[in-house]
Formats: C-alpha cells, sequence, structure tokens
C-alpha cells in the first residue's frame, strides 16, 4: 500500500514536471522572432493571429515612374528632296537621347504635317552610335546608300548630320556602314560633316530647349557605349 502511493506520489510529480517543460519550450518558440520553424509558420498564416509584424524593413511595391519626355528636332525632306524640312517630335527621354532621336529619324515623319517626306529608306536601321569629345560615330546598315525616292543623296546626309548635330555635345559627325568608315557618300566628302543651315527649306514648330546628352561619364558607361570593331 505503501509502495503504490510512492509510484502514485512519483507520477503526479512527472507529469507537472514534463508540463512545466512543454510551456516553457512552446513559450520560447512563440517569444523567438527568427524561428522558421513549422509552428511559428503555422501560427503567422492563421487569420486571427495577433503576432505584431513589423513592416519597418519591407520594400513596397512601387511602379516605375515615367522618365519623362523630350523635344528634338527631325530633319526630313521636302516634296522635292531637294530642302530639308525641320519639325518638333516629343519622344521618351533615355540614358541615350541621340541613339533614340536616331532611330525617330530612321522612322520618318508621323504625320505631324503633309509637307514632310523620308529623307533615307526607312529599312535602314542603326547598328550603334557613340558620343566622345565632340564627334558622334554612327554606325548604319547598307540601306543608307542607296538613294530615296527622289531626295537628293545630300538631302538624305545632312538630314542625318543636322538631326544629330542638334546636341550641344555634337560638333561633327562621322559614318560607318556596316561597321565600316567610309570616305565618301554620292561623290561627297564625309571628312568634316557639320550642321548646315543652308538647306533647311522651312521649319513646322517652334524653336525648342537643344536636348542635352547625359554626362560623358554616362555616355562611356558599359550600358550606354557601343564600341566598333
Amino acid at each position: 500500500m505503501q509502495r503504490r502511493g510512492l509510484l502514485l506520489t512519483f507520477f503526479i510529480y512527472l507529469v507537472i514536471i514534463i508540463t512545466l517543460v512543454g510551456c516553457n519550450a512552446l513559450d520560447s518558440v512563440l517569444k523567438d522572432s527568427s524561428t522558421s520553424g513549422p509552428l511559428a509558420q503555422i501560427l503567422d498564416r492563421m487569420p486571427n493571429s495577433n503576432n505584431n509584424i513589423d513592416l519597418s524593413n519591407a520594400s513596397p511595391v512601387i511602379a516605375d515612374p515615367q522618365q519623362g519626355e523630350s523635344t528634338v528636332k527631325l530633319y526630313f525632306a521636302d516634296y522635292e528632296g531637294k530642302k530639308l524640312i525641320e519639325i518638333n517630335r516629343t519622344i521618351p527621354r533615355t540614358l541615350s537621347l541621340a541613339k533614340e532621336t536616331v532611330h525617330q529619324w530612321l522612322m520618318g515623319p508621323l504625320g505631324e504635317t503633309a509637307d514632310t517626306y523620308p529623307a533615307v529608306d526607312p529599312q535602314t536601321s542603326l547598328r550603334g552610335i557613340n558620343i566622345k569629345n565632340g564627334v558622334a560615330i554612327v554606325d548604319l546598315s547598307g540601306n543608307f546608300l542607296q538613294t530615296y525616292s527622289n531626295v537628293q543623296p545630300e538631302i538624305t546626309l545632312y538630314g542625318l548630320v543636322n538631326t544629330l548635330c542638334q546636341f550641344p555635345t555634337v560638333e561633327i559627325v562621322k559614318i560607318r556602314i556596316e561597321g565600316q568608315d567610309i570616305d565618301t557618300y554620292h561623290g561627297m566628302d564625309l571628312s568634316n560633316l557639320r550642321f548646315r543651315s543652308d538647306l533647311i527649306g522651312s521649319s513646322t514648330g517652334p524653336a525648342v530647349e537643344q536636348p542635352v546628352e547625359p554626362a560623358e561619364a554616362e555616355r562611356e558607361s558599359p550600358s550606354s557605349m557601343n564600341l566598333f570593331d
């Protein structure tokens, strides 16, 4: 009888000890914010959980803001292909504004006026552009060498040159075709291509502030610099 009482007392103490240890362990798990165990994950997912979640270091989801726009000048051909028509076009502002401007020039008029026509074969593509020390080197596809419609080669050439020389960082334009330097274009010397105002017949829009290319350090970064082989 006495032995049975001792055993009963032993089991009671054992249950109390196990209960206390289990509660302390559970309390430790719940208080440990760094735990990633199954119990903590279940509690965190409960909709009625009263856990306080610290969002001070959370990264908010924010849509990329618009980069803005720039107004540039593009020089297209007139009806007879003998003069340049200057138009203004608003385009997205990008890291390489000159590159985007040349793309827009190659696209041709977009209905800004009925008196302007493409100055170059629309199949011509831009392979690369690099601006350094006042010189813009433009690499174009072979379509640029072909005369287009009734446009005189001089109008095609200076349509591109004038479009690029609107940038304060560009004084001279050099042209490459399929990565190769060319010295002449339909008999015209290409060694000193600069802006020519005498070829401009008219303008279809008011003067705009001259767009500025990014700082030279940015233009020469790996993401924006074009090296020709």
